[in-house]
């Protein structure tokens, strides 16, 4: 269990472009302290409060814990100190010829309600997420929108597509009770009850939401979501690029694509996202939270532990931007690959170079892409906590939410269940457990920073 750590950060240390840490001070790059402006600020404290969840189980001596509820974070509405985490489709790792095995096939995708105080994020309530029939969810893959994976058990049976199958990564709590949630295999966005019963599914298959949103890239698809402060539209952003035909390694291509939904007339607007360097930083996106009706923090890293990863927040405004949409006026629109910008894709143009690049590909086609500036440099801010990375070190960094005109910022990370890989290369397979540089098991944390 990781203690609760409280560190104050003094303004005169920021005014001059350093953070004093538990009494010793520390190098940090001015750009850092970027949402908290030393001339309105007395101190900044940093809390960790780490999962309290039983294990899912254990196999082969790998312990498989519960504390996956990373994926996102939303406060509970009227709840002080309370906060809304997601899992993802359940515990899953790498196997043979680009497979998936999932040890539990039986996991249901779930939003747990935690409880923080005294170092400790404790679990209060488990919301499983289910179809409108209550059939509950499942991690096996959509058949309508296949990923091309094959996923199997620990026995190398294949587990074959479910219509019930839901990788849940973006999450909205509501002051009715309900939530919305996005996916990464459709990608869907789906209004669930208060207890967790499907009320409703916005889809690229039937209109509701853009069809290219289906040419995601597998484990690449709506991977973060949020609703404007006034309440009128949800904000949901693709990982990375989507995998055109005539475009690169979607990995590699410096572009992805923030939606929007109208709740009332249900209008849907796309705009151009261009990430910090992809090909080269390995960089994509986690999450993004609402500021005000056009402003919102992105959270972009890499999928590496620290010291030295790449894990940053950026302000994107999307008032100058291009819609790059159905209804876009910038180039013309395929039904099916999305505005075509002579002749090309949005991913053609912007292209695998750097940001600078893709940016000036889009200009000269004609798309003003979100605006974006650094807001939180989280990786160094982390990192001057204490030495050598071992400060709410984590590889992904999944969950932000931003409260109090961003005077108060909740960051969650995704555990992965406690394991990274798989063993062997035939059935039955093994499990390996995931582990920091310091060999400790990764576990589930919630980070509150907060300015006073």
């Amino acid at each position: 269990m990781t203690p609760r750590r409280t560190f104050t950060l003094g303004t005169r240390a920021l005014l001059v472009g350093g953070l004093t840490l538990a009494g010793a001070a520390t190098a940090v790059p001015a750009q850092a302290t970027r949402p908290f402006d030393p001339a309105k600020q007395t101190s900044i404290s940093l809390k960790v409060y780490t999962e309290q969840v039983g294990p899912i189980g254990t196999i082969g001596g790998v312990r498989v814990s519960g504390d996956g509820f990373g994926s996102a974070v939303a406060p509970v509405p009227r709840h002080k100190n309370e906060v809304y985490g997601l899992t993802d489709r359940g515990p899953n790792v790498d196997g043979p010829d680009d497979s998936k095995i999932e040890p539990y096939p039986g996991f249901t995708p779930s939003i747990g309600r935690f409880k923080l105080k005294n170092g400790k994020a404790e679990l209060v309530k488990t919301i499983k997420l289910r179809a409108k029939d209550g059939t509950p969810y499942n991690g096996q893959v959509d058949p309508q929108a296949s990923t091309g994976e094959t996923i199997t058990d620990l026995d190398g049976n294949v587990l074959p597509p479910s219509p019930y199958g839901y990788d849940s990564e973006g999450l909205v709590a509501l002051e009715d009770g309900t939530f919305w949630v996005s996916d990464e295999y459709g990608p869907f966005i789906t209004h669930f009850s208060k207890k967790g019963r499907a009320i409703e599914r916005l889809s690229p298959f039937d209109g509701t939401l853009p069809r290219e949103l289906a040419l995601r890239t597998p484990n690449r698809g709506m991977e973060g979501l949020t609703l404007t402060p006034d309440g009128k539209t949800l904000v949901g952003i693709m990982q990375s690029a989507l995998t055109q035909a005539d475009a690169g390694k979607p990995k590699s291509v410096a572009v992805t694509r923030i939606v929007t939904v109208d709740l009332r007339t249900r209008a849907t607007h796309e705009y151009a996202y261009v990430l910090n360097d992809p090909k080269e930083l390995g960089t994509a996106v986690s999450e993004i939270a609402a500021l005000s009706a056009t402003r919102f923090v992105v959270d972009e890293r890499d999928g590496e532990f620290g010291p030295g990863a790449e894990k940053k927040l950026y302000e994107v405004d999307l008032a100058q931007a291009t819609d790059v949409g159905p209804k876009t006026t910038a180039g013309t629109y395929d039904a099916k690959t999305g505005v075509q910008l002579g002749g090309l894709s949005l991913e053609a143009v912007a292209g695998t170079g750097d940001t600078a690049a893709a940016t000036t590909a889009l200009a000269a086609a004609g798309v003003t892409p979100v605006s974006k500036k650094l807001y939180l440099d989280l990786g160094a801010l982390t990192a001057a906590a204490a030495p050598g990375g071992t400060f709410f070190d984590h590889d992904k960094i999944e969950g932000v939410a931003v409260l109090d005109g961003g005077r108060k910022i909740i960051v969650s990370n995704d555990s992965d269940f406690g394991i990274s890989d798989s063993t062997g290369t035939a059935a039955p397979f093994g499990l390996v457990a995931k582990t920091r540089p310091d060999g400790s098991v990764d576990d589930g944390q919630f980070l509150v920073i907060e300015r006073h």
